[in-house]
């Protein structure tokens, strides 16, 4: 186990999606502490972290040591402060981190296997579905507290079975988190990370349909294996997956063609694609001209 020392970083807005935690294995001084495939990353910001869009490979909890960190969502802003733990369902999120009174942003990331969390829910009672908030933001009890230190003691002073020690840190963080007021809304946030059910696979691949994401992401977002993904999905939309999200990424990109004062670079990032050359080639060929003829013979139109 290799020791994570604290670096400063600052992550800037980029129309990159960052994949985390694989993103910070490119920042040089940073290096990821792994607990099986469980990677924890302790880090501090002396500058504030602007909003930028990251993709979290991982069921995540976030605990915020100094500052605030923020998730923005369609529905409006949630902010975990000084103190409290954020549960994250892996997916991708628009993320800041804010400095408070002058102090310097920390916060301790750990990415949970999914093994981890499904050997985890096997041992503990299940209840009736109640209403859950996706991302769940909660103040840490001084257990919590005391436990989320262990872990970043163990960080810095790693030994021999560190990462066995880590791996039941990660179930004692669950344990407490079950053993407060909110252990309903916890338990059932938990078993939602792997429903499957075909409600929930329309809402995960339509709340990410404009995101560039691979055929392998959008499985693993929805809990499914490549194959299982593809199986169901045929299921929902009597189509393969990788053809009905192009095409309806392209439905959209039309729509803003026709709509906006977007160019065509903006609106093939916005609509999902990485490559604006693969989202030209793809709107001809659906459409048979060119985004950029579909707005000239708009602009004819006025």
């Amino acid at each position: 186990m290799k020791m994570l020392i604290f670096v400063k970083i600052k992550i800037s807005g980029n129309i990159m999606l960052y994949r985390l935690p694989a993103a910070f294995q490119e920042i040089p001084p940073l290096q990821l502490c792994h607990s099986g495939k469980s990677a924890m990353a302790w880090f501090r910001l002396l500058d504030r972290q602007d909003k930028a869009e990251g993709f979290l490979t991982e069921n995540t909890l976030v605990f915020v040591i100094r500052g605030s960190k923020h998730v923005h969502l369609p529905q409006g802003k949630i902010i975990a402060g000084s103190g409290d733990v954020m549960l994250l369902k892996r997916g991708t999120y628009f993320m800041s981190a804010f400095l408070t009174d002058g102090a310097e942003y920390q916060g301790l990331m750990l990415c949970v296997d999914d093994n981890i969390l499904r050997s985890f829910l096997d041992d503990v009672q299940h209840v009736q579905e109640t209403q859950t908030n996706i991302p769940m933001v909660l103040p840490c009890s001084t257990q919590l507290t005391a436990v989320r230190d262990s872990i970043i003691s163990y960080m810095q002073q790693p030994g021999e079975h560190t990462p066995r020690l880590l791996e039941l840190k990660i179930k004692e963080v669950l344990l407490l988190l079950l053993s407060g007021k909110h252990r309903a809304a916890v338990l059932s946030f938990l078993h939602h990370l792997f429903d499957t059910s075909a409600e929930n696979l329309t809402m995960t691949i339509r709340a990410h349909l404009l995101k560039p994401l691979s055929l392998a992401e959008y499985a693993k977002i929805c809990g499914l294996s490549l194959s299982a993904f593809k199986r169901e999905f045929a299921k929902l939309y009597q189509a393969p997956p990788k053809k009905w999200i192009n095409e309806e990424k392209l439905k959209h990109a039309h729509y803003l063609l026709q709509h906006t004062p977007k160019n065509v670079n903006e609106i093939a990032d916005e609509c999902g694609f990485e490559s604006t050359s693969y989202f030209i080639r793809q709107y001809k060929q659906l459409y048979g001209i060119t985004p950029k003829n579909t707005q000239r013979t708009k602009t004819a139109t006025f």
